[in-house]
């Protein structure tokens, strides 16, 4: 007999435990910061591709003026169009990149207008 009396109490600490278990992980999953990363998601703006020469780099290097020969959003003088990037520190250069510099950037445009540089990479 005390064999299964301690059978039964295995038996009732495991499905205990399992009962547990299940309840914490569906309170993880009604976590309302997992519900942000996926609304951050959705509103995630497309990556988009443009190649040209690196005309300005601001100060602090934290934005730089593109100009591409085609698809912009402003001409200069010379009629070649430029398009002006901001920079952050999910940034990723490969090369190294300085005015004059050809290359090509991955960008999104935020919400506020402004295109964020995803990677920009030095053409060889």
């Amino acid at each position: 007999m005390p064999n299964s009396t301690i059978r039964k109490l295995l038996c009732g600490v495991s499905v205990a435990s399992l009962l547990i278990l299940g309840i914490g992980s569906r309170a993880n999953s009604a976590n309302p910061n997992s519900g942000q990363a996926q609304s951050e998601k959705q509103t995630q703006q497309p990556t988009k591709s443009v190649a040209g020469t690196v005309a300005a780099i601001g100060s602090g290097g934290t934005s730089f003026t593109l100009q591409v020969t085609g698809g912009g959003s402003d001409k200069d003088t010379s009629g070649k169009n430029t398009l002006n990037f901001v920079v952050d520190n999910h940034t990723q250069v490969k090369g190294q990149v300085k005015q004059g510099t050809a290359v090509t950037v991955q960008y999104q445009a935020m919400e506020n207008g402004q295109l964020l540089a995803v990677s920009i990479m030095a053409q060889a």
